[in-house]
C-alpha cells in the first residue's frame, strides 16, 4: 500500500484535500503539505488540528516551502518527505514539472486541471494532448500511475450530489462516482 503524501499547493482545494487525508492518515501515512508560501500551508495545519481532523496522532502533519516549477527541488522534497503520492493541487503551469518529478522518484501522480503554459493560457485543444499524454510512454515505462483533471469531480460533480441529496432524495448513505468514456467518439472529453 502506497504510504506518505505530498499535497503542492496551499488554495481552497488543497483546504479541503488536507483536511480529507489527515481524516484519513491512518491508510495515507504522514502529510506533508507544501507551497511557495509556506505560512499558508501552516494555516491550513492549524485548521485541520483546531478541527482534530488528524486521525492517527502518531502520523506526521508538516509543511515545507517549494517552488514547484524547480524539478530538482521538488524531486528532493519527494524522496526527503518519502511520499510514494504526490496531490498537485497548485496552480496549472506547475503541472509538467510536478509530473517530472514523479517520474524520476516512481511517486504516484494526481492533479485537478489540464497544464497550461503561463504564456499560452486557453490553447487550442488536444488540452491533455498538448502536454500530459506526451508523457504517458514515460509513465508505463516506469510502472508509473498518473492520474489527470480530478478536479472536474470534486467540483461539478458534487454539486450535482448536492442537489440530488437537497431536491431529489429523502436519505443517501454513499455516492460511488465514477467516470466512464466507452471507447473513443474523436472527441477530447467524454462527452457528445
Amino acid at each position: 500500500m502506497k504510504k506518505n503524501v505530498l499535497i503542492i499547493g496551499a488554495g481552497g482545494v488543497a483546504h479541503v484535500a488536507v483536511h480529507k487525508a489527515a481524516m484519513n492518515n491512518d491508510i495515507l501515512g504522514d502529510i506533508c503539505i507544501a507551497s511557495r508560501t509556506q505560512a499558508k500551508c501552516d494555516e491550513i495545519i492549524q485548521s485541520v488540528s483546531r478541527k482534530k481532523h488528524v486521525k492517527d496522532t502518531s502520523k506526521k502533519l508538516y509543511s515545507r516551502q517549494i517552488n514547484a516549477l524547480d524539478i530538482p527541488a521538488t524531486v528532493k522534497l519527494i524522496k526527503e518527505t518519502g511520499s510514494e503520492i504526490v496531490i498537485n493541487l497548485g496552480q496549472a503551469f506547475i503541472n509538467m514539472s510536478v509530473l517530472e518529478a514523479c517520474l524520476e522518484t516512481g511517486a504516484v501522480y494526481m492533479d485537478t486541471a489540464i497544464h497550461e503554459e503561463p504564456d499560452k493560457v486557453c490553447e487550442n485543444p488536444p488540452w491533455y494532448g498538448n502536454y500530459e499524454w506526451k508523457r504517458k510512454d514515460r509513465c508505463k515505462e516506469k510502472g508509473l500511475t498518473a492520474i489527470l483533471g480530478v478536479g472536474f469531480d470534486p467540483g461539478v460533480v458534487n454539486a450535482y450530489c448536492a442537489l440530488a441529496v437537497k431536491h431529489y432524495f429523502d436519505k443517501i448513505d454513499t455516492i460511488d462516482i465514477m467516470d466512464v468514456n466507452a471507447g473513443s467518439h474523436g472527441k477530447y472529453f467524454a462527452t457528445k
